[in-house]
């Protein structure tokens, strides 16, 4: 069995040396693409690949435009051309729980063909020791690994898809609470707005004729929750310690307090295209004032 990892990086210098490290500790090597990047990813992933010779491969896309589904089935290509039987599905700012190490290996190699492995998923809100426990962004599952398959592949203009066509089913392991993915998604307050505000500008320019509502909905769920799900009703859990414990060596590949690189850009596409391209859309200006 050969598990490699799928890593798409667009300015992740904040905590790819800690994620990409995590994840070479149960994977066995990793195609990372290197999308558009002008800060430090480049030279961290270098940095890492000669710690690990031979397990990473670095490809790169100089395109301003984000090609989700092409990106990821470019890497799929190049981890097959590896000799890889089974993928891992990683993003930058993920990690796989701490306990859960000596036995992730064990659980991918049982699968099933055409299955894709879910993980029960912890939201970060407001740095590393707490998550999301209920609501929209609490009891979620994200899609961590699947054998593959020549059958399986990555195709057309989608956002936020994991999962490569043609599966046969999602299956979920393990119980919520008690172990799988680490999601530093909103850990920084001020990089999940910045991100989110990104995928709103994103969206208005890439399908003009989508919804303006529709879009600001979806994305100003992070920040706003929806009816009957307000930040006011949130729930957190704490981190247990031992989700941590084997990444304490790597804290130091890890900067929550970088400056979000989705901050300058969306300032360029207003200034590019104009502030009434972007009109209905919330763009937090007042929770980045607050």
């Amino acid at each position: 069995m050969t598990i490699t990892a799928l890593v798409p990086v667009r300015n992740e210098g904040w905590i790819i040396g800690l994620s990409l490290r995590a994840a070479l500790m149960y994977c066995d090597a990793a195609v990372v693409l290197l999308h558009a990047c002008t800060d430090n990813s480049a030279a961290i992933v270098a940095e890492v690949a000669a710690e690990h010779p031979g397990r990473v491969t670095v490809l790169v896309d100089d395109g301003d435009i984000w090609a989700e589904m092409p990106q990821r089935q470019r890497m799929l290509e190049a981890a097959r051309d590896g000799g890889a039987t089974h993928v891992a599905t990683v993003d930058a700012d993920e990690i796989l729980t701490g306990n859960l190490l000596p036995i992730i290996r064990e659980l991918i190699e049982k699968m099933y063909p055409m299955r894709v492995m879910q993980l029960p998923g912890y939201n970060l809100r407001g740095g590393l020791d707490r998550y999301h426990a209920n609501g929209i962004w609490g009891n979620r599952w994200f899609s961590a690994a699947f054998v593959d398959d020549p059958r399986l592949s990555w195709a057309g203009d989608n956002f936020h898809q994991r999962e490569p066509l043609g599966v046969a089913s999602m299956c979920r392991y393990g119980t919520q609470n008690n172990g799988g993915v680490l999601h530093l998604w909103g850990a920084s307050e001020r990089r999940l707005i910045a991100k989110h505000r990104a995928y709103k500008l994103t969206e208005r320019l890439r399908w003009p004729t989508k919804p303006v509502a529709e879009i600001d909905r979806m994305y100003s769920l992070a920040i706003h929750g929806q009816p009957g799900d307000r930040p006011k009703d949130w729930r957190y859990m704490s981190v247990p310690d031992a989700w941590w414990e084997p990444y304490t060596g790597l804290a130091q590949y890890l900067d929550l307090d970088a400056e979000p690189w989705q901050e300058a850009y969306c300032e360029r596409l207003i200034a590019e295209h104009g502030e009434e391209r972007f009109k209905g859309l919330d763009l937090f200006r007042r929770e980045v004032s607050a």
